[in-house]
């Protein structure tokens, strides 16, 4: 009887294990987490007498410009790149003849722990090819920047820019529509908290090289773009002649000269938006490649889109449902509306689940979306493309509410948040300023490139417009507070409206394994000792 017993304990022990440990552990999982800047505190800046001490008419800064951030100086010899799409309806088309790069070379001046001038040693220069990025953003005065760095024959020059590993491919994201200009970092930096993916950044200045005059550009974040690399989207390389092979996808708004996927969704009518294989890149795919990704993502939205409990069920089996419980409450706590309908990416490595992210794009967020307040009092995300068909299961949004309140009680609480916006405030010292300065016209005055006042559930004309800087950051923590806030209660109520429990039926699957093994052990040593 003791055998018994000790038997039964240990099949106990074993089955409460593969429970407990049916829940896998939330780990970061940043494209390079021993490099993350994500890990460490901002270095808070020197203070400055007077931060426009030497920036000029028509913000020419003079030879003793100096910065405590990077400062990275673009020469394309007075070609700025020419602005490529426009819109049409609801698409960004790509205007015909024109050459979207132009050449030139970068600098870039980063004294490690010190203020940089332009009389300093570069640690990097390149030769670049250079455009400007984005849909709506390409329209800015303030541009944004995809920087191609080459050698002198043209070939890729990967290089390691500020401690974030060495490649070729590098964005200048300065968001104009983004006045605090910590949208982008603060969301990345909370999403690197969790299991996504997260591009990694860092602020500096930029000057724009003309001759011997350097023209002050403003405040940006030197980022990662998302591709496929050790260094950024670590899957498996493509292998033309392998039948199964990794892959990156983006959801986003159809553009022409791209990839897009004829997918089980867009056949149904499921999504207005559109699915493009980035990686493997058409430039390299083969059709049957293409035809493999269509089938492949075809069968995950079969399982996810399916009205048969059973089928449905599945979903733990093809997609990574930690990454999407966590792309969930990072966009819907920062209320980043454009996610899941655009900048959406998603993954799957060899012999993996599709997995979302890496993250992107959060200047929309925080109610700096054009049209539409930020409603602090409800969710969003539970409406978008794949969530909301995840959001049918009560078992996907207990997962919710429990990863909720253990951010909650730590990154997402309001302490955190204040603290980290203090900390950026610290970090970007006189920079904010001179950005502010340099741009004052469209972060002061009502322009094309200001959100729109908007009208509240009782007929109230709401004034977005900020027309100073800690007005702005007053207006990200007031939304971040009030709707972390209200999430929880929300959760609850999203629960109610669950029409299935599949996490009973493999608990249900369990229950039943562990009484099975309960019985047959005990009978087995009795019929062994007789």
């Amino acid at each position: 009887m003791e055998h018994i017993r000790l038997v039964g304990a240990a099949a106990i022990t074993l089955m409460l294990g593969v429970c407990l440990t049916a829940g896998v552990t939330h780990t970061a999982l940043h494209w390079n987490p021993e490099r993350s800047s994500y890990a460490d505190a901002l270095p808070a800046a020197p203070h400055e007498e007077d931060p426009l001490a030497h920036v000029g008419e028509g913000f020419v800064v003079d030879e003793d410009f100096s910065s405590h951030l990077p400062i990275v100086i673009l020469d394309t010899g007075g070609v700025e790149p020419p602005i490529t799409t426009r819109l049409e309806g609801i698409r960004y088309v790509t205007i015909e003849g024109i050459e979207p790069y132009v050449t030139g070379t970068v600098t870039l001046l980063d004294q490690p722990g010190g203020e940089n001038k332009l009389g300093d040693l570069p640690a990097v220069t390149s030769n670049i090819r250079i455009k400007r990025r984005g849909n709506s953003s390409m329209m800015y005065e303030k541009a944004q920047w995809l920087m191609k760095l080459q050698t002198e024959s043209g070939q890729d020059n990967d290089l390691d820019l500020l401690g974030m590993g060495a490649e070729h491919e590098w964005i200048l994201n300065g968001s104009m529509w983004d006045k605090s200009m910590m949208r982008n970092y603060l969301g990345f930096w909370l999403a690197a908290q969790t299991t996504l993916l997260v591009p990694d950044s860092r602020f500096c200045e930029v000057l724009v090289r003309n001759g011997d005059t350097y023209t002050y550009q403003g405040v940006y974040l030197l980022m990662e773009n998302v591709k496929q690399g050790p260094n950024r989207v670590p899957i498996q390389d493509y292998q033309q002649n392998d039948l199964f092979n990794s892959y990156l996808i983006r959801r986003d708004r159809f553009e022409e000269n791209v990839n897009i996927l004829n997918n089980y969704s867009l056949q149904q009518g499921y999504s207005q938006e559109y699915i493009e294989l980035l990686y493997p890149s058409r430039h390299k795919v083969t059709p049957e490649m293409t035809s493999y990704v269509e089938k492949d993502l075809s069968a995950i939205e079969r399982v996810l889109y399916s009205d048969d409990e059973k089928t449905f069920a599945r979903y733990r089996d093809v997609i990574d449902v930690d990454s999407f419980v966590d792309y969930f409450l990072v966009n819907e706590f920062v209320g980043n509306y454009d996610a899941g309908n655009h900048s959406t990416y998603a993954y799957k490595d060899v012999g993996g689940k599709l997995t979302m992210g890496p993250v992107w794009d959060f200047d929309n967020g925080m109610d700096n979306a054009e049209k539409e307040m930020m409603k602090v009092e409800h969710l969003a995300f539970n409406e978008k493309p794949w969530f909301e068909q995840l959001c049918r299961d009560q078992a996907f949004v207990q997962k919710l509410q429990n990863r909720y309140a253990e951010l909650r009680r730590t990154t997402f609480s309001d302490i955190s948040i204040d603290t980290k916006m203090q900390e950026i405030i610290d970090h970007l010292g006189g920079a904010q300023q001179r950005e502010w300065a340099r741009w004052n016209r469209y972060y002061t005055t009502e322009t094309l490139y200001s959100i729109e006042n908007v009208q509240n559930e009782d007929g109230e004309i709401i004034n977005r417009q900020t027309t100073t800087y800690w007005d702005e950051i007053c207006r990200i923590k007031n939304v971040l507070h009030d709707h972390g806030e209200e999430i929880p209660g929300q959760i609850k109520l999203l629960n109610r409206s669950c029409i299935w429990d599949t996490g009973m039926s493999s608990w249900r699957g369990m229950l039943l394994f562990l009484a099975a093994m309960l019985f047959l052990i005990p009978v087995y040593f009795v019929t062994y000792r007789r």
